[in-house]
């Protein structure tokens, strides 16, 4: 018995990474406990919010004095935003929902300046496109910046991704990144690329 404790101290919910206790376990469609989930994240067979990862990690993040008290710790709101991000990808919610970016590029000078920076630019989207990073780009119809399709874990790689851009190091373009969850595609083919 004092082994099963031990095992279940060292259970988290695989959405919101609470410890998880027998008194706080998910319930399944028949009602039965589910030993993955707490009840706030799942209940009934079912997740009681739909979210992304980073959503449900700003919603955690409310709670990092609580989560302080219990740890010990003197974390800031923005240090447990990193530990989370840094823990939730492994997750059983979050480790394989496919999540993509669009990056949205505005040029912010004229193209006789956009041109001087365009070969140091593809040379930055073929790198990503050899590492899996990116999906597919374009520019924009008129030509007023571009667009890039990217494949990441979270928010923060994206940010990291961009920042080695030649745009964006040279102040050339701003960035508007939208996120989002695939769930539907016009050939189940495409699923395998992502």
């Amino acid at each position: 018995m004092g082994e099963k404790e031990n095992d279940m101290e060292q259970k988290f919910c695989q959405s919101c990474g609470m410890p998880l206790t027998n008194e706080i376990l998910g319930t399944n469609t028949d009602g039965t406990l589910n030993e993955d989930y707490c009840i706030y994240c799942y209940k009934d067979g079912k997740f009681a919010q739909d979210m992304t990862m980073e959503q449900m990690i700003d919603h955690c993040a409310q709670f990092t004095d609580e989560i302080n008290k219990q740890s010990g710790q003197n974390l800031t709101q923005e240090q447990a935003k990193d530990m989370m991000r840094q823990f939730f990808p492994h997750l059983k919610r979050w480790k394989n929902r496919l999540v993509m970016f669009i990056a949205i590029l505005t040029y912010k000078k004229p193209l006789s300046e956009v041109d001087n920076y365009l070969s140091a630019h593809r040379e930055y989207l073929a790198k990503h496109y050899a590492i899996g990073d990116f999906i597919t780009s374009g520019p924009q119809i008129p030509r007023i910046g571009g667009v890039i399709m990217i494949k990441a874990n979270n928010r923060e790689a994206v940010d990291a991704i961009i920042s080695e851009d030649p745009f964006h190091i040279n102040d050339i373009a701003n960035y508007q990144i939208v996120e989002f969850t695939p769930t539907m595609f016009c050939n189940e083919e495409l699923k395998t690329i992502l």
